[in-house]
């Protein structure tokens, strides 16, 4: 790489670190942004494979999804598990198909601002208001309501730094006896070039 170039890479980065929040440092901001997108052509986006897997008792309810974190008009690729059972609840001790999802910058759970990015760029969209939550919240049914079990903080995965596009993401979703927080989210990522 030329001088020059790393000069104008230096100055992008410095562009960028305050767009992300001060959030990540250099190293990781810079694989995430000069990861491969996939895909097959120019311009193209290719997808990653995403499991979510409950090991807790108790429905899990959150809206999770891929998003590129500097584009302030990116309109998100998301699923959302509500707490009704028309809301697509994910149950306890149950697990997602592979859900595939257009591969982008960040692939967040319960992510401030993947919520944000919907809120501003998919005013069209109808959305499960009790999935509308920072972070994944556990219910259980109680004399026929359910009642809050308690969260698990937000995760936010980064493209090029931990997962690649084509890959797998495999969530799990656990309680936490050692935490801050009754429960935690986990993740594993499979490479797409993986025999498993």
């Amino acid at each position: 790489m030329s001088p020059s170039c790393r000069w104008i890479a230096v100055m992008v980065l410095l562009v960028l670190l305050p767009i992300s929040g001060g959030c990540y440092n250099l190293a990781e901001l810079y694989y995430n942004q000069t990861a491969s997108l996939g895909g097959d052509t120019v311009g193209g986006r290719g997808a990653v494979g995403v499991v979510f897997i409950n090991n807790t008792p108790y429905r899990a309810v959150f809206t999770a999804g891929s998003y590129d974190q500097t584009d302030q008009f990116a309109v998100p690729d998301f699923e959302q598990f509500g707490l009704v059972d028309d809301e697509f609840p994910l149950e306890g001790e149950s697990q997602t198909a592979v859900l595939e999802f257009r591969c982008a910058r960040v692939f967040g759970v319960g992510s401030s601002n993947l919520h944000l990015l919907m809120e501003q760029n998919l005013q069209d969209v109808e959305l499960i208001e009790s999935a509308r939550i920072e972070g994944v919240e556990f219910f259980a049914e109680e004399g026929g309501t359910q009642v809050s079990q308690g969260l698990a903080p937000p995760l936010e995965v980064l493209l090029g730094t931990d997962f690649p596009c084509e890959g797998l993401l495999i969530f799990r979703l656990e309680l936490d006896d050692v935490g801050d927080s009754p429960f935690r989210v986990d993740y594993q990522v499979v490479a797409s070039e993986s025999t498993r």
